[in-house]
């Protein structure tokens, strides 16, 4: 038992010092949070802030996807549990996406492209959704339904608007035709 101790007090400081040594193919850094990151990739959705996109943007060009939500929506909820929970979802959203959450009704201003977009109803006890979510989601029969999701190509331009839930199967056609275009 002590040699086993005495084995890993030497192999854990290793591996964490070569850890967190520079890449030498590309002269990055890696650390143990950079590939904890790497290797979850499959485990849940790397959502961004709205605010990074023109930075990541700028860095490594992809499609953004937008997921609108409200609180205590049961086909949100349902959203969430099944569809972002596949493992063929999650890796195409983190490998190919920028993906951003966001509550349809948040009271908070936000800046896209610029454009500062507010909830034009400031009482938190009144409902209304918010301008980025009237700007970026189209109507579908005239009405506005949760959840719903958005693509924007490399360029923040619409590519579609989808309304409502989206099974894992429909989505992962959807996110297939996506990157087509």
């Amino acid at each position: 038992m002590k040699n086993l101790i005495s084995v890993l007090f030497v192999i854990i400081p290793f591996f964490v010092a070569s850890c967190n040594q520079g890449d030498s193919n590309n002269g990055t850094r890696t650390d143990l949070k950079s590939i904890i990151k790497s290797n979850s990739s499959t485990s849940s959705i790397q959502w961004v802030d709205v605010s990074q996109l023109e930075v990541l943007m700028a860095k490594e060009p992809r499609k953004v996807f937008f997921y609108f939500f409200r609180e205590g929506c049961p086909y949100c909820k349902e959203m969430k549990e099944t569809t972002f929970q596949d493992g063929q979802i999650i890796k195409s959203l983190n490998e190919k996406f920028y993906a951003v959450k966001i509550d349809g009704r948040s009271k908070k201003d936000i800046v896209f492209k610029g454009i500062t977009y507010i909830n034009q109803e400031k009482d938190p006890a009144k409902r209304s959704s918010h301008d980025l979510h009237k700007t970026l989601v189209d109507p579908y029969q005239g009405n506005y339904y949760w959840p719903s999701v958005v693509f924007l190509n490399e360029k923040f331009e619409k590519l579609r608007s989808y309304p409502g839930l989206q099974k894992p199967e429909k989505f992962k056609r959807i996110l297939t035709d996506m990157l087509k275009r």
